[in-house]
C-alpha cells in the first residue's frame, strides 16, 4: 500500500514538475497592468503557473539576452516582457519554440486601455502555450505553421530598416518661390528606452519650371541628395542634416542670348515633425524644416544673373514611414 501511494506521489511530482512556467517580466518604461498575471493564468486554463517578476533597471530592447538565458536554465518556459515604442507597447516572448528562440509577439496601441492590453497579450500568451504543448508531439512543421502569425523579433530589437516617402513645399525669398519638392530615403533606426536614433541618406527633386526675372527667362531644376541624423522621443523629431543640390538652368537672357548653367550648392539644414503610427509597419506624419547654404549662389547666362538661388529656404510636407 505504501509503495502505491509513492508511485501515486510521483508521479503527481512528475506532473507539477512538466507543468510550464510563465514569466511577465516589469522591466524599463513598462506600463502598469494590474491584472494581467490572473489573466494569463485564466487564458492558460490551468496549463501552466504564472509569476511576475520586477527589473525595472533592465532595458527592454536589450533584456532578449537575459530572457533566453532564463528559458536554457530552465527558470521559465515562457519569458515575456514589453518595450515602449511610438504610440504604444511592443510585446516579446523568449522560449523554445521551433526553429526560433525570441519572438515579437504583439504590437499595442496604448490608448486601448491597460484592460484590453492585458487581454490581447493573454490571448497570445495562450496561443504559445498551445505550440509549447503540442511541439513535442506534433511535427516541426506544423509548429513552425502554428508560429507563422508571430513576427519573429531578433532582427527587430532595437534596430530596423525603414524607407520614408515625402512630399514636400518648398519657398525661396527671391525668384524660385514656392516649388514641390519630392523626397526618398532610407535610413536604420535604433530604439534605446523612450528614444529613437536613425542616421538616413536621401534623395529629392525639385522643379522650378519656368522664371522670368528681371535680366531674362529660366527654366530650373534641383536634384539633390541629403544626409540626416534623426533623434525622436515618441511622436516627436528633430532631424539635423547635410544637404547638397544641383541645379540645372537653361535661360535666355533680355537681349536674346541663351545657354545653361549646372550650379552646386551645399546646404546646413534642420528638420523637426511629428509621426504617428497607422499599423506595425507604417506610420504618417508632418515635417518642416529650415536650409542655409555655405554661401549666397546665383544662376547666370552670359555673365547676367538669371535666377538669385539666395542662401535660406524654407519647407513644409507630409510623409509615409514603412518599417522593413
Amino acid at each position: 500500500m505504501r509503495a502505491l501511494v509513492a508511485v501515486i506521489v510521483c508521479c503527481l511530482a512528475g506532473g507539477a514538475r512538466a507543468e510550464p512556467r510563465v514569466i511577465v517580466v516589469e522591466t524599463r518604461d513598462a506600463p502598469v497592468l494590474p491584472t494581467l498575471v490572473p489573466q494569463v493564468e485564466v487564458h492558460a486554463s490551468g496549463r501552466a503557473t504564472v509569476g511576475a517578476v520586477v527589473e525595472r533597471e533592465a532595458d527592454p530592447l536589450t533584456f532578449a539576452e537575459r530572457a533566453t538565458a532564463m528559458v536554457a536554465a530552465g527558470e521559465a518556459a515562457i519569458v515575456v516582457w514589453l518595450a515602449r515604442v511610438d504610440g504604444g507597447y511592443l510585446v516579446f516572448a523568449a522560449g523554445r519554440w521551433p526553429g526560433r528562440a525570441l519572438l515579437e509577439l504583439v504590437r499595442v496601441d496604448e490608448a486601448l486601455g491597460a484592460s484590453e492590453i492585458e487581454r490581447t497579450i493573454a490571448l497570445k500568451v495562450a496561443g504559445l502555450l498551445d505550440v509549447l504543448l503540442a511541439a513535442p508531439s506534433a511535427p516541426a512543421g506544423e509548429a513552425r505553421a502554428a508560429l507563422g502569425g508571430v513576427r519573429h523579433g531578433a532582427a527587430n530589437v532595437g534596430a530596423r530598416w525603414r524607407i520614408e516617402v515625402s512630399g514636400q513645399l518648398a519657398r525661396e525669398p527671391h525668384e524660385r518661390g514656392a516649388d514641390p519638392r519630392t523626397v526618398v530615403g532610407i535610413g536604420r533606426a535604433w530604439r534605446r528606452g523612450g528614444w529613437t536614433l536613425a542616421p538616413s541618406v536621401a534623395g529629392y527633386w525639385q522643379p522650378s519650371g519656368a522664371i522670368d526675372g528681371a535680366t531674362g527667362r529660366a527654366t530650373v531644376t534641383e536634384v539633390g541628395a541629403a544626409i540626416a541624423v534623426e533623434a525622436a522621443r515618441g511622436p516627436v523629431f528633430a532631424r539635423p542634416r547635410v544637404v547638397l543640390g544641383a541645379l540645372r538652368a537653361e535661360g535666355e537672357s533680355g537681349d536674346g542670348r541663351a545657354g545653361r548653367a549646372t550650379l552646386f550648392a551645399p546646404y546646413a539644414g534642420l528638420e523637426v515633425g511629428v509621426r504617428r503610427e497607422i499599423s506595425e509597419a507604417a506610420a504618417l506624419g508632418v515635417v518642416a524644416g529650415g536650409e542655409v547654404a555655405w554661401r549666397h549662389h546665383e544662376l547666370a547666362v552670359d555673365d547676367r544673373v538669371v535666377v538669385d538661388v539666395g542662401r535660406a529656404r524654407l519647407h513644409v510636407g507630409v510623409m509615409l514611414t514603412v518599417g522593413l
